[in-house]
């Protein structure tokens, strides 16, 4: 039920009129702060996390890099090129950031829902948010445990939140 108080219709007695107007309250009324109408802020709290998570990783990773290149060997006359293998480890710690940053940056450029749309109305839109809440708990298990293996599993699932995120705010 809205904020009827304010407007007066909740402390009038009950009758035809009364109910008739306490309906078209409650459909075109939304109470704000009932938090199955705050889409926003829980997306936004989500791709926050998700920010928050993938920059930690970047930093330990780009550290890691650092560690790499330091443990190269110095060029001298005798040797003036760097073993092979390590300059393909640098390489492929190189390419591995680049794609934790693509991801970090599907994450970012996900739509956010604007503030008034309010869409429960409906029984698929119902089943769309709760497949977006399942999508989002899935999320925050899989960016538990992130490594090499499972980013490409975190970047599918930011996919599919994003591609049920526009289908909603779609006109």
């Amino acid at each position: 039920m809205s904020d009827l108080m304010k407007y007066g219709i909740a402390l009038a007695p009950r009758g035809v009129v009364n109910e008739l107007l306490t309906g078209w309250m409650n459909a075109w009324f939304v109470n704000v702060k009932d938090p199955k109408y705050r889409l926003r802020e829980r997306s936004r709290a989500l791709l926050n996390a998700v920010d928050n998570a993938m920059g930690q990783y970047l930093t330990q990773l780009r550290q890691d890099l650092k560690r790499l290149r330091q443990a190269l060997p110095e060029p001298t006359r005798d040797n003036p090129y760097p073993p092979l293998d390590g300059l393909a480890a640098v390489k492929e710690m190189e390419q591995y950031i680049r794609r934790v940053e693509h991801v970090r940056t599907v994450a970012l450029s996900a739509p956010i829902p604007p503030d008034e749309y309010v869409f429960h109305s409906t029984l698929e839109n119902e089943q769309m948010l709760r497949e977006l809440l399942a999508v989002d708990g899935e999320i925050a298990t899989a960016m538990q445990t992130m490594d090499e293996t499972t980013i490409d599993h975190i970047e599918g699932l930011l996919v599919r939140r994003n591609a049920l995120l526009q289908q909603c705010t779609a006109p």
